[in-house]
């Protein structure tokens, strides 16, 4: 203390005999030979010298203070800290499929002729081969009891006729034709039975009567649908996955799958994957097994699929927010290391939810700079305040 004042004693006495000698110069020159303003004049002049010096020397001694005082170069930032500890990563990625049935389908009559009945009401829930509809059928009706008339006089006359021929009687050709004329008329009954059998329309599998078209009274004809039928039972999705994604994925594989418009989600597993790329749009279809236990799932509904396509196990994952990049695009994190800031270079992965995969750099029981991570730099003195 006592070097300090005397140096600052020493230069105080000559800065005041400069502003004493100014100011005595201004007050005791001879005033006839000066007027007032001139006077005035040589004040301020003597006084902006005095004021230059001072602001010089005072420039000067802040310099020495700051080199001098070390307590003033130490910048302590408040910051959070978290404690790495391994962990599994995994990343998904989002697609859309479609609900689908192989059990959804628009049946058609086969046959031609007026709608006599039907038998069923949309909603209704029948059975495989339960009857739906049925047509006029009396022109083969009536066909079928006249081939039968005619089978059964053919039938007669075979027999005898073979009976005839077996006792050596008569000619064989009359006997040949006797058996021609009953067989074609036994298969002309087979097919008018057939026949009759497309003026009935049944369900192919059980299901349930989403929807009927025509009215009792109309016209069927086979090119004009009649019913549709769906079983929602056995439900599927598919979804196009584009070929980035082909090596990444097999049969198996679980699926979350959601249902945006009835706020319904189900997990589900991969049950095949397609052999056939789309020239397209370069992707590949994607099979998911669906469960429809509460029959809220429809045909041609829109499902989101997350499908894992990453895991890795004890991974060191952090916040992405906390990897900063370098004016020359390299990647570090600051951990903390006896209360200073660290920096320490990273090699990243994949991204997920906001949280990266540390690839290299950390071995994931660092203590890693949270908040305030971006207000410090490379070896600064922090204050934790977790």
């Amino acid at each position: 203390m006592t070097t300090k004042h005397t140096s600052y004693t020493s230069f105080m006495r000559p800065l005041a005999s400069s502003l004493a000698i100014a100011i005595i110069a201004v007050a005791c020159g001879p005033a006839a030979e000066n007027s007032p303003l001139d006077q005035l004049k040589a004040e301020r002049d003597s006084l902006k010298s005095a004021r230059a010096e001072i602001t010089e020397r005072i420039t000067s001694i802040e310099a020495a203070i700051s080199d001098q005082d070390t307590s003033r170069n130490v910048r302590i930032t408040n910051v959070s800290t978290l404690e790495l500890a391994p962990q599994t990563f995994e990343h998904f990625f989002t697609v859309q499929g479609i609900v689908e049935s192989d059990q959804n389908a628009q049946i058609y009559p086969e046959a031609a002729g007026k709608i006599t009945s039907i038998k069923v009401s949309e909603g209704d829930k029948v059975s495989k081969g339960q009857v739906l509809l049925t047509i006029d059928r009396k022109i083969v009706s009536n066909q079928i009891d006249e081939v039968k008339s005619r089978l059964s006089l053919a039938e007669i006359v075979y027999k005898k006729q073979s009976s005839l021929w077996d006792q050596k009687i008569g000619s064989e050709i009359q006997f040949l034709e006797a058996k021609n004329n009953f067989e074609s008329l036994k298969q002309n009954l087979e097919a008018l039975q057939s026949q009759l059998a497309l003026y009935t329309i049944t369900a192919p599998f059980s299901g349930i009567i989403d929807e009927i078209f025509p009215k009792e009274g109309e016209m069927a004809a086979p090119q004009m649908p009649a019913f549709r039928l769906v079983n929602t039972d056995n439900m599927y999705i598919k979804s196009d996955v584009t070929e980035r994604y082909l090596s990444s994925l097999k049969a198996g594989d679980k699926v979350n799958v959601s249902f945006p418009s009835i706020g319904l989600a189900q997990s589900t597993t991969i049950e095949r994957l397609g052999s056939f790329i789309n020239p397209n749009n370069r992707t590949f279809k994607v099979r998911l097994g669906l469960k429809n236990e509460e029959g809220k799932l429809k045909p041609n509904l829109l499902a989101e699929l997350k499908i894992r396509d990453y895991v890795a196990d004890s991974a060191v994952v952090i916040s992405a927010s906390l990897v900063q990049m370098t004016p020359d695009g390299e990647e570090f994190v600051y951990a903390l290391e006896d209360n200073k800031a660290k920096k320490v270079a990273v090699t990243t992965g994949m991204t997920y939810n906001d949280q990266i995969e540390i690839l290299s750099g950390l071995r994931g029981d660092e203590i890693l700079i949270d908040k305030g991570a971006r207000s410090i730099k490379d070896g600064d003195t922090v204050n934790v305040q977790n």
